[in-house]
């Protein structure tokens, strides 16, 4: 019996020159992170390690080393969460999936943690969007385009090119057959032929003599339907509406073939213009050159395509969060 209460006296006496030995390490260890919190600027990296210095000795000290953790856990989080939105921020995701995942880890359940996680899910979601939408063609154009067009000459008398004006343009056209090209640029191109409405409107305003003939041109609007075979060969038949005299109108028919050659968001090409009335046995002919600006409209993005995206989001967040 006097064996037994030996024991269990020496056991006792062990644990509480145990927690006497902890005690003045935790003491010391809380009063530096007291210290620390009275500043304005604190340092994270020092919080962090004084905190992980709490945990090892809190035995016997288990209320206050919470107490503690709470108040540093206000100041270390939005520290957390404004560093990992510099890295969504800057396009660094790997990083900052994986300070998300130890954020959820290591502090507990706040709003501004899932406010961070969605923001990331938003900005990751964008460009995701904007990769896969950058693999699809565009299925509209928009084509303003500036001309020089020769004055009108008979066929039977076109010898030398005469006078130009400058005919403005503009077509609404839909994209057919695209078809992915190779590019030395490495971004992907589409190669297409495209089928439209397009309107040409001549200043007569505007005219740059070649010889020393005065020609007084009137202005016209053309009206026509337009081909363009991948992108080089076009085609482009209309109804020609001359305005000679205000409120007077004579209309022709006009067909016209053009050659460009493509180059990015442009393209420079030369033309060549039959007008007639079907009537007379001796058509009209025009030459010009033609620079054109294309501005793709539309690409499809449909729920097969987002649900594709959500799914690239969801493969990359498991595949980098920290285990």
């Amino acid at each position: 019996m006097f064996c037994k209460n030996t024991i269990v006296f020496v056991l006792c006496l062990f644990c509480s020159e145990s927690l006497w030995g902890q005690a003045p390490t935790f003491l010391e260890t809380s009063e530096q992170l007291e210290k620390l919190l009275r500043y304005e600027q604190k340092s994270p990296n020092q919080l962090r390690e004084l905190l992980n210095e709490l945990e090892k000795n809190q035995a016997g000290f288990e209320s206050e080393f919470q107490m503690l953790k709470s108040r540093v856990d206000r100041v270390l989080l939005p520290l957390e969460i404004k560093f990992t939105k510099s890295d969504i921020y800057n396009k660094d995701y790997k990083n900052a999936v994986q300070k998300i995942g130890l954020i959820k880890i290591n502090y507990k359940y706040d709003e501004d943690i899932q406010k961070l996680e969605n923001y990331f899910d938003r900005k990751l979601y964008h460009d995701e969007k904007k990769a896969l939408l950058a693999s699809k063609p565009y299925w509209f154009s928009i084509e303003p385009s500036l001309a020089f067009y020769s004055s009108e000459i008979e066929a039977k008398e076109f010898n030398t090119l005469q006078n130009l004006n400058p005919v403005y343009g503009l077509g609404l056209y839909v994209r057919m057959k695209n078809e992915p090209a190779s590019s030395s640029s490495g971004k992907l191109k589409f190669n297409y032929s495209q089928i439209g409405i397009k309107l040409d409107y001549r200043d007569p305003n505007y005219t740059y003599k070649l010889d020393t003939a005065t020609f007084n041109n009137s202005v016209y609007f053309n009206s026509q339907i337009s081909y363009l075979y991948r992108q080089v060969l076009g085609f482009d038949a209309g109804l020609m509406s001359y305005s000679t005299k205000i409120g007077e109108l004579s209309s022709f028919y006009s067909f016209t073939g053009s050659f460009y050659i493509p180059m990015g968001w442009m393209s420079i090409g030369v033309n060549a213009r039959i007008i007639t009335d079907f009537l007379s046995t001796n058509p009209l002919i025009q030459v010009g050159s033609t620079l054109k600006f294309n501005f793709g409209l539309y690409k499809s993005f449909n729920n097969n395509d987002k649900d594709e995206v959500n799914s690239k989001i969801i493969k990359f967040k498991e595949a980098n969060v920290k285990k």
